[in-house]
């Protein structure tokens, strides 16, 4: 059951990053020359950290929800700490609207 924490922790790690990357794309967009955007250039590692992250976080996210949904059917989802599990579906659904629509 540790492993899951992990996975559970790691996409949560993930879905903050994407929140990141959802946050300067609008910042982008808002203000191309903006104040943002000259404070991320210089953290070219940083950014590219983020946005491999974000992009990342459907995946992880997915594969941690199917496995909680397969903890749920055999009944061993007292495991899993219920406010990480609900947050992680909430960010699969908000992820899942960020990219396909």
């Amino acid at each position: 059951m540790k492993g899951i924490h992990f996975l559970s922790k790691s996409a949560l790690i993930c879905n903050l990053c994407f929140l990141l990357f959802v946050f300067f794309n609008l910042m982008e967009f808002i203000a191309p020359d903006g104040i943002i955007s000259s404070i991320i250039a210089k953290t070219p590692i940083l950014r590219e950290l983020i946005i491999i992250l974000g992009f990342s976080a459907i995946v992880i996210n997915s594969l941690v929800c199917i496995t909680y949904l397969i903890l749920l059917a055999t009944g061993k989802m007292k495991w899993i700490p219920r406010k990480i599990g609900i947050i992680n579906v909430l960010f699969l659904i908000a992820e899942g609207l960020y990219f396909f629509l």
